[in-house]
């Protein structure tokens, strides 16, 4: 039986930092009163304390712990002996700023002040007392130099603002807000961050931080009136956050009143929130929280963003600014140059597109799956090579990159990459960089690359407007190709594939609800099912050829999700293989990591050190012995081989990477774009992430067959419907026609 118990604990030893790699941390400590004294001589607790308890604060031998849950007795055997502790499983932590003169003994025995020892922080107390808090608190180590040296001085003030960095990281998660948050909070206000959060809670709506959280601490903690000014500051502000969260980049004036009425809830009696508004909103356009646009509000960062992208394109396209590489002539002697050395004949298509890219230093290429886009770079790159300009390739997802970097057969990285590694020169001289999947980056990613290139660098958009629009905000590709006077080379033509397959894209594509047979052994068929039998089906198509299938789904929830399908899955194709395990020490005991032998699996991040990308997909061939107890050394322990889809070679599963991998018969449409198999899955339901695009997208990642399972008439309604994309309030295409056309 366990009861939920209070306390306050002086930790006397750490069994585990980061139990399960998940953070948190086991420690062992004596129960104290408010002033350091320890309740009882026989008193001996262990507490388990989360990742969500402790924050990123380290639990160290000689600090005070004030910790809440559930204390309950939990039996142990050590060399064969039956022991009984005493266990709290604490889902609150705080780090208890020491009382009194136990401050002599938390310095004294806390690794962090290593070297001053119990002598030197007797003598600290004795010179001062109480003071000794405020000397600590305001970070100068001058007049503690009386007592130590200027070294130790200076480590002890370094080592105490950790702690009071700790300190002020906790008091936000005590008031509802995560770590990531809490950290971004002290980075911009530093040690003012508490006082400046207590002046004006809304302040952490800036950090991401929940309207409903702060709204909450606002007017619970602080007291402050439903009609404060802050607050209809900070709703005017959230809504603005929201719509920017929501993929948009403007609204109208009315719906920022609709947006933020839900936010206040009922007014106070006698008040209207529309005249107060209205002062809030003059004051947001005041202080620069948003703009007043010729269609609507900008947050200000938004405006911003379009802004800096459109005069990047516009500058690449003015008169006189950048010369024609070579002359058309020039252009006809690449483009049979190609076919010489590759046997590739373009089409008028094709040629269009590598005249223009030779004419101006701004172009689009666009065009639906298999028309040929990688076709054209590769010609076009002859083009580059023969003007001497230096060819940079990018693409948002590291599985794109690496697909362009095998298609091409020159370097690419991600865009993150790109951006990261700037300061090496690399875009000196002439550079021309060419962004491939563009219709998946947003407005913010665009910006960054914007704001880094050199006026010089040529610029290149490869992509797909009826494939998958971007996760985050804006649009770029589609507002660039609405523009007539910018150069976009449409390409049309299907060249890779042919068939139903093929009609069945182009149909789904222009928003035609094509026939489709029931056949499962058709190229193209639909096998309508009922939600609950989506899985069950998605599976037993899956195992009539398991080696050369992947399943595409809409989400990662839900009856027909990847978290569903691909338990369904492992349970089907790997249960009673072989396990991966890694050693849990706390337990003394070998634990399951979720894997078998023979599953596919999924890398969720761009592990460059390993070789893997974000999306890379492998199987799991081998399981290695685990040996007892913990890692030795900085060496993470190879748990299992996993055979990727680009090697020949298993690679090892290390226990660093745990998090990293998880089970892929499943994903998400997201992480196949830029990826193809012979055969295609598709589970289909009723759900908002369901358009044109992600099944238009879907499909055209099939070589040879596609089945969608399940709602026929949701699938109907999303291909015939517009595209979700048009949903998205954006103001790219207007500022870009404006300074392109003078509108």
């Amino acid at each position: 039986m366990s009861v939920t118990s209070a306390l306050t604990v002086r930790v006397t030893g750490v069994r585990s930092q980061n139990p399960r790699g998940f953070g948190g941390a086991i420690f062992t400590g004596v129960p104290i009163d408010a002033h350091g004294s320890v309740v009882s001589a026989s008193s001996y607790l262990v507490v388990r304390a989360t990742a969500g308890a402790l924050g990123s604060t380290r639990v160290e031998r000689g600090q005070w712990w004030s910790v809440s849950g559930k204390l309950a007795e939990r039996s142990i055997v050590v060399e064969g002996i039956a022991l009984i502790e005493q266990q709290v499983e604490a889902d609150v932590a705080e780090l208890v700023r020491p009382s009194g003169e136990h401050i002599v003994r938390f310095i004294a025995e806390s690794p962090e002040f290593e070297g001053l020892g119990m002598v030197k922080a007797r003598r600290l107390w004795e010179r001062f007392g109480a003071g000794l808090y405020d000397l600590l608190d305001g970070g100068d180590p001058d007049p503690l130099a009386v007592v130590l040296t200027a070294e130790a001085a200076q480590r002890l003030v370094e080592a105490w603002a950790l702690h009071g960095q700790s300190r002020s990281l906790q008091w936000l998660q005590a008031q509802g807000f995560d770590l990531r948050i809490g950290r971004k909070v002290l980075e911009f206000f530093g040690d003012k961050a508490q006082a400046l959060v207590e002046e004006d809670p809304y302040r952490l709506l800036s950090f991401c931080g929940e309207w409903t959280v702060v709204d909450r601490l606002a007017r619970e903690k602080f007291g402050l009136r439903k009609d404060d000014a802050r607050r209809l500051r900070g709703a005017v502000e959230e809504a603005c956050y929201r719509v920017f969260a929501n993929g948009h980049t403007s609204m109208l004036s009315a719906e920022l009143m609709e947006r933020v009425k839900p936010l206040l809830g009922t007014p106070p009696e006698g008040v209207r929130w529309r005249d107060l508004l209205a002062a809030a909103v003059s004051e947001g356009l005041k202080n620069g929280s948003f703009v007043q646009a010729h269609h609507g509000l900008q947050p200000l960062g938004a405006l911003v963003m379009e802004r800096q992208v459109a005069v990047a394109i516009h500058s690449r396209l003015m008169p006189g600014v950048h010369q024609e590489l070579i002359g058309a002539d020039a252009v006809e002697q690449v483009i049979s140059d190609v076919f010489a050395l590759d046997g590739v004949e373009l089409n008028p298509e094709q040629r269009n597109a590598i005249h223009l890219a030779a004419r101006h230093a701004f172009v689009c290429i666009t065009g639906g799956a298999g028309v040929g886009k990688t076709t054209v770079l590769k010609a076009l790159y002859h083009l580059y090579d023969r003007a001497r300009v230096k060819v940079v390739q990018v693409a948002l997802a590291g599985r794109a990159a690496k697909r362009m970097q095998e298609a091409t057969g020159r370097p690419a990285s991600t865009i993150a990459s790109f951006l990261k590694g700037l300061g090496d020169g690399s875009l000196a001289g002439p550079t021309v960089l060419v962004i491939d999947e563009a219709s998946m980056v947003d407005i913010i990613s665009m910006s960054r690359i914007c704001d880094a290139l050199p006026p010089h660098v040529r610029l290149v958009l490869v992509g797909d407007p009826h494939q998958l629009m971007p996760v985050g905000p804006g649009l770029v590709l589609h507002c660039v190709q609405k523009i007539p006077s910018i150069p976009v080379a449409e390409l049309k033509t299907v060249k890779r594939y042919g068939g139903d397959i093929a009609t069945v894209a182009s149909a789904v594509r222009a928003g035609t609800w094509p026939g489709m047979s029931a056949d499962e052994t058709a190229a193209v068929a639909f096998v309508p099912c009922e939600d609950r039998l989506i899985a069950e089906s998605v599976v037993e198509l899956y195992a009539l050829r398991p080696t050369d299938t992947q399943i595409l789904a809409p989400t990662r929830s839900g009856p027909a999700g990847t978290k569903a399908l691909n338990l369904r899955c492992q349970e089907r194709f790997s249960k009673g293989q072989r396990s991966v395990t890694s050693w849990n020490d706390e337990f003394e005991a070998a634990e399951h990591c979720g894997l078998n032998v023979g599953d596919v699996v999924l890398c969720t991040r761009n592990l460059w050190d390993k070789g893997l990308q974000n999306g890379s997909l492998g199987r799991v061939v081998q399981v290695e012995d685990v040996p007892r107890g913990p890692p030795t050394g900085k060496q993470a322990l190879a748990l299992a081989s996993i055979l990727w889809d680009d090697d020949d070679v298993g690679k090892p599963l290390t226990s660093d990477m745990l998090d990293d991998i998880e089970l892929g018969y499943a994903v998400t449409v997201h992480k196949a774009q830029g990826s193809q198999w012979p055969r295609i899955i598709i589970p289909v339901t009723d759900s908002k992430f369901l358009d044109r695009t992600l099944l238009y997208t879907a499909i055209t990642r099939s070589q040879q067959q596609v089945i969608l399972v399940g709602n026929a008439d949701a699938a109907r309604r999303a291909v015939m419907a517009p595209p979700r994309a048009q949903e998205r309030n954006v103001m790219l295409d207007l500022v870009l026609a404006k300074l392109v056309d003078g509108r």
